[in-house]
């Protein structure tokens, strides 16, 4: 028998397309999925990292389990740097060139304010992992949804807390982004919804500054207000905090200091940054180890302590819910369809790190929010004070101490 002879350029020919062709196979042997965080400056990259880390944790856990529909899931991660236009970029190139079927994560309430209407516009879906700002769920986009804490959530606590203390002048320094002026908006409603009896005044700042005197000798020497609500994301809400200890405002006997980033419970950071200054800080926050959480979440708080040989902050535990939603939703779709995968994910009933996650379908900022997601008011009493052994203050159901307040 003859053997069939094939020209040398029509060999070549089949070698490379084989070889074009071999990353459709290798892509469609797993299912890709997408993380976007802050991960180098001027972005909050040490809270980044701790965010993508729950996000590649519940990655990891479904692998380890077999995967998703008999495949093993492919995580993709892009860096949004803070900055909303590179969020939006970094989301367009997760979704177009790297085909991810959905995406979760994210810090900033403002890039992730640029980042959803990528979303709307290729209709994919997306888990918010950290980003508080109401109007992001309030814009009602079917593709958006909410594990983390919200504003309004926190502003509830913050004006609960003045009210249950008596506290009669608050002033607040805010962030020039959606999250800082959004929280300061929420905290003067709500004061109005649970009619607490205090003034309250707040002030937009750069969150880039580096130096926060001027405006602090002000708010020190002519409002003197009992509270100081800090709502400016680290570094710049670090340095805010550290001058306001070093001109002796605050925290004293005549003004506390209320951070509501919950950056402070990032306790090696905080400690490292700010020292005694951080001593009597107050911190609204959706989660501390002083407080119990579900089976899965004291698996994650063990697997972090056991890695680092420290607490974890909330971000670990809010990364990892807003992963496993995505693909809880997957593995319940049994499809990488965008339309089924929201179709699940408006169907959400699951066990989390901190709770039973569901989706509220009220239209304004419940729209796709975990209505019910946990948030407390924390204290720290004593210098490098670990998170599990900060003071509860609020809500009341779970307070085991009152504010305490420097001597002198």
């Amino acid at each position: 028998m003859q053997r069939a002879f094939i020209p040398y350029r029509a060999l070549l020919l089949i070698i490379v397309l084989a070889l074009t062709l071999m990353p459709a196979y290798a892509q469609d042997d797993v299912i890709r999925v997408g993380a976007v965080a802050p991960l180098s400056s001027p972005g909050s990259y040490q809270q980044g990292k701790e965010l993508l880390l729950g996000l590649q944790w519940a990655v990891d856990d479904i692998n380890a389990k077999g995967g998703l529909m008999g495949k093993q899931v492919k995580l993709f991660v892009e860096d949004s740097q803070g900055k909303p236009p590179e969020g939006a970029k970094a989301v367009e190139k997760l979704i177009t060139k790297d085909k991810v079927v959905g995406i979760a994560g994210e810090y900033h309430s403002s890039v992730c304010n640029a980042e959803i209407e990528v979303f709307h516009r290729y209709g994919i879906p997306f888990v918010i992992g950290s980003c508080w700002y109401d109007g992001l769920t309030a814009k009602g986009y079917p593709e958006v949804y909410r594990t983390s804490v919200f504003n309004s959530k926190q502003a509830e606590n913050i004006a609960g807390l003045i009210k249950a203390n008596g506290i009669k002048k608050v002033a607040a320094l805010v962030e020039d982004t959606d999250y800082g002026i959004g929280i300061a908006e929420n905290i003067k409603t709500m004061m109005k919804v649970l009619e607490v009896d205090a003034e309250f005044d707040f002030e937009v700042v750069e969150k880039t500054s580096k130096d926060f005197v001027p405006i602090l000798l002000k708010y020190k020497t002519r409002v003197k207000p009992d509270l100081l609500v800090v709502a400016v994301t680290q570094p710049g809400g670090f340095l805010l905090l550290k001058q306001a200890h070093e001109i002796h405002f605050a925290p004293s006997p005549g003004t506390m200091v209320l951070d509501g980033t919950c950056t402070a419970q990032n306790a090696e950071v905080f400690w490292s940054a700010l020292k005694d200054a951080g001593q009597y800080i107050m911190m609204a926050c959706p989660y501390s180890s002083s407080v119990q959480v579900t089976e899965l979440g004291e698996a994650i708080k063990k697997r972090y302590i056991d890695q680092f040989k420290r607490e974890p902050n909330y971000l670990p535990l809010q990364g990892y819910d807003a992963m496993f939603t995505l693909l809880s939703a997957i593995e319940a779709a049994g499809s990488t369809d965008a339309k089924a995968m929201m179709a699940e994910l408006d169907k959400t009933k699951l066990t989390g790190t901190r709770g039973e996650i569901t989706f509220s379908k009220e239209k304004g900022v419940w729209h796709n929010q975990w209505k019910a997601v946990p948030a407390f008011i924390f204290q720290y009493t004593a210098v490098n004070q670990s998170p599990a052994d900060a003071a509860i203050l609020y809500p009341p159901k779970y307070a085991n101490a009152g504010i305490a307040k420097p001597e002198k």
